[in-house]
């Protein structure tokens, strides 16, 4: 498996392609500054369709590009929080306003209502999901986020969406969440890496100690940077470019590149 989790600022857009070449794409972020897309970087790479699209939170920082990527990728699945709606989704942006990319996707919603018809073949690679139920746990975009935990060669990573402290509180009331989030190797901060996605019960808990913890974040926005000593001191750490390294921030070390075979793991940034 090759992941790349990109530079998108305060938002969130990385691409997997397996073993066998299939195209996985989480979240549809875009960098407002360098105007990187990934709606102009998969056709870029020769890359017209996408097999699969996980939207890991319905705010839109993680969808801003959609409305362009629908016009020059074919996207074969959508997968996202199940408990909303088309409907329900329109519901909860009403008040602060929805935007394009949102709106791309509550459209798409409407029509991407079950699975696609024969096989397909991940090679090596798996996904588990975990969600909370829209509205009987919670009626807010942050806590009904889509967590995520891939698995490639025995290495698994986590994209918590903006999972927020209640959110996963809730959460740990299931065993098999807590058995998943155990095992996760890598951990994507959620929310950016802002506090209220920093849950204490979420590592004493599960047993989460993960070799390092992935920012995807921009500037000082919403003081992300506070929280980076709190991540580290839970974390193993890795030895990257002769510095043992706990956290890693889109900011800082730009695009995140991990690459996952029989060997293991081979982490780098540029």
């Amino acid at each position: 498996m090759d992941l790349r989790i990109f530079d998108v600022e305060h938002g969130q857009c990385s691409h997997i392609v397996t073993d066998t070449g299939r195209h996985v794409l989480i979240d549809a972020g875009h960098n407002s500054t360098t105007n990187w897309r990934p709606s102009t970087y998969l056709p870029g790479k020769n890359i017209r369709h996408i097999d699969k699209l996980i939207i890991s939170n319905f705010d839109e920082d993680h969808a801003s590009d959609l409305h362009n990527l629908v016009r020059v990728v074919d996207i074969r699945t959508l997968t996202k929080n199940p408990s909303v709606s088309a409907h329900s989704l329109r519901r909860l942006k009403k008040i602060g306003g929805i935007g394009r990319g949102i709106d791309t996707l509550a459209n798409m919603m409407t029509t991407y209502t079950g699975p696609l018809s024969g096989d397909v073949d991940y090679g090596d690679f798996r996904i588990r999901c975990f969600w909370n139920n829209y509205p009987s746990d919670f009626e807010d975009e942050n806590n009904l986020s889509l967590v995520s935990i891939i698995e490639s060669h025995g290495i698994r990573i986590c994209f918590p969406g903006d999972m927020e402290v209640a959110g996963w509180e809730r959460l740990l009331q299931r065993q098999s969440f807590r058995a998943a989030m155990g095992q996760v190797d890598i951990l994507i901060a959620s929310h950016h890496g802002r506090r209220n996605g920093c849950s204490d019960r979420l590592f004493r808990e599960t047993g989460l100690f993960p070799y390092f913890i992935v920012v995807s974040d921009s500037g000082q926005e919403y003081a992300t940077q506070e929280t980076q000593r709190w991540y580290r001191e839970r974390c193993r750490g890795i030895d990257l470019n002769g510095k043992r390294r706990r956290v890693l921030t889109t900011r800082k070390d730009g695009r995140v590149r991990i690459q996952t075979g029989p060997q293991g793991a081979l982490v780098d940034v540029f």
